[in-house]
């Protein structure tokens, strides 16, 4: 009787376990493709539903009811959560819900300094309707939001103006609301939203703006006023709200 050597054996059996390889490994790359895709679908709808309370706090300029808040908060929330990567762009989402929460209440001291907030805590620990009552809460948790969304996306200008007014209302120092403004302008030198937001928030935190600061402040608003009739009369509006008409009138209309 003559023996089969055990490598032809083994040659003739390869190909069926290569083919049962490859067919688990494409199962399983198909498995991570339909986790990946769900995900995705997942973070997408939370964020479209976060984004309509946005769009219509936007259109209403009202400050948000407790509950509304709420559902808002929790939607860009697990829009964060399932978002299978640098989140960027949920992240900024989140932090505008924290900042419309109280956008009517008083600027912060600026010598009042708010405890650092991990970003875990956001997501894990919602406020829920008692935002309604915690002004500090909600500008922290902005705060905390957009440093993270800055973070993942460094070159875009109007999260650095986002997180530049979410620090002039948290009361941040001169020198870090200074640096902030500087950087979205570097970022977006001629992009109208950002002249005039930066223009805007400049004149309203002037009083603590560094000299090259200002230099920029003024800069955006001349930048704005030539751009539009409408951003002319915001300019001025914000100008004559804060005191600064003389200032806008002197070094920025002629």
């Amino acid at each position: 009787m003559v023996t089969e050597p055990s490598s032809a054996l083994a040659s003739r059996a390869s190909p069926g376990a290569a083919r049962w390889r490859t067919g688990v490994a494409l199962l399983l790359a198909g498995f991570a493709l339909a986790v990946l895709g769900a995900a995705l679908l997942l973070s997408a709808l939370n964020a479209a539903n976060a984004q309509r309370f946005l769009d219509d706090w936007g259109r209403t300029g009202q400050t948000p009811d407790p509950r509304a808040f709420a559902a808002a908060e929790a939607a860009a929330i697990r829009a964060v959560r399932f978002y299978p990567g640098a989140a960027g762009e949920h992240w900024d989402r989140l932090g505008r819900v924290y900042s419309w929460a109280h956008w009517r209440a008083p600027v912060a001291d600026g010598d009042s300094a708010m405890p650092g907030l991990a970003a875990a805590h956001l997501l894990e620990n919602p406020l829920g309707e008692q935002a309604a009552t915690d002004v500090d809460a909600t500008r922290r948790r902005a705060l905390v939001a957009f440093e993270n969304a800055v973070r993942h996306r460094p070159l875009w200008p109007y999260g650095q103006v986002r997180l530049a007014d979410a620090q002039r209302r948290a009361g941040v120092d001169g020198e870090a609301l200074s640096h902030r403004l500087q950087r979205a302008f570097a970022l977006g030198p001629w992009r109208p939203a950002v002249n005039r937001r930066i223009a805007a928030m400049g004149l309203r935190g002037w009083d603590a703006l560094t000299p090259a600061a200002r230099d920029v402040v003024l800069t955006n608003a001349r930048r704005a006023v030539r751009y539009s009739d409408a951003d002319r009369q915001h300019v001025i509006d914000v100008a004559r709200q804060t005191g600064h008409s003389v200032l806008i009138d002197a070094l920025v209309l002629p």
